[in-house]
């Protein structure tokens, strides 16, 4: 059986990611917004607040899969590779949005500077697909999986309730007309801009931008092109303010849709706090 990080630590925690069904008579809080912090690269929404962050489920599962580790390595093997988004605390909701990143990146993301820990360790990481590395995983999971669970978050997407908010909150935004009429503004950007905006309420870049995947030749010359589509999209969802717009309709659902719920909501984000606490605590004495 070969296990990836993201499957372990799913198959460890028993999590599942649900889809929502959102209340379509919910009337959005026109006084709540999106605040867009640039220097992180990071949209900020009211229900931030209590749902578990990438970044902060970053640390739990580096957190988690160091403890699995502590079991597998005197076993002789390493363990599975933290996440690769765990390498990065860049948010991309709405397509690429800060210009001056994507001049400098292109699209790939801007690294955490605080990576240490996902650095191979001598050796390398388990090859997944090894029988005996199974045999192992399988030997260590029920052993360590109190201290897995007192390290991790609620379970992801509707298995919370910040979670089930979110994602009701973001159906009901996408169907609002405004979301769309933001869209469209940005896709015409594309296309003066030379680009072909996709379709699909998921697509957040040009098929331009797509086609770079397949394409081949000189990496100099591609890296060039990449930056250059990037800026192009990245200038156009400035230009048009798309990434403040869908956040302030996205910001007006999750705001409506948490009334009522703030009691359940401090619960949640006071024991996932404390298992936050102990993650970090944890990967400051054992990394």
């Amino acid at each position: 059986m070969k296990i990836s990080a993201p499957a372990t630590v799913l198959a460890l925690l028993g999590g599942l990611l649900l889809t929502a069904c959102a209340d379509d008579t919910v009337t959005p809080d026109p006084s709540a917004t999106a605040r867009l912090d640039r220097e992180n690269g990071i949209v900020v929404l009211p229900l931030d607040e209590y749902a578990t962050s990438p970044a902060d489920e970053d640390v739990m599962t580096r957190a988690r899969l160091a403890i699995l580790r502590s079991c597998l390595q005197p076993k002789g093997h390493n363990g599975v590779a933290p996440p690769e988004s765990a390498a990065y605390a860049e948010q991309r909701p709405y397509g690429l949005w800060l210009p001056e990143r994507a001049a400098h990146n292109g699209f790939a993301l801007e690294p955490r500077e605080d990576a240490a820990d996902l650095v191979p360790p001598p050796g390398g990481w388990s090859n997944e697909a090894d029988p005996a590395f199974n045999a192992a995983y399988e030997e260590c999971q029920p052993k360590v999986m109190d201290q897995m669970l007192a390290v991790s978050g609620p379970p992801v997407g509707a298995g919370s309730v910040a979670g089930s908010l979110t994602l009701d909150a973001r159906s009901l935004a996408a169907g609002d007309p405004r979301w769309e009429a933001a869209r469209e503004e940005w896709k015409q950007c594309l296309r003066d801009r030379g680009l072909t905006p996709r379709d699909g309420e998921g697509a957040w870049s040009s098929r331009e931008a797509v086609d770079l995947l397949d394409r081949q030749g000189d990496p100099d010359t591609a890296k060039r092109e990449e930056i250059r589509i990037a800026v192009i999209e990245a200038d156009c969802n400035e230009q048009k303010n798309l990434t403040q717009r869908l956040g302030d309709v996205e910001a007006g659902y999750q705001a409506a849709l948490m009334k009522g719920k703030e009691a359940a909501l401090e619960e949640e984000k006071r024991t996932t706090g404390e298992h936050l606490d102990a993650a970090r605590a944890y990967l400051a004495e054992h990394q």
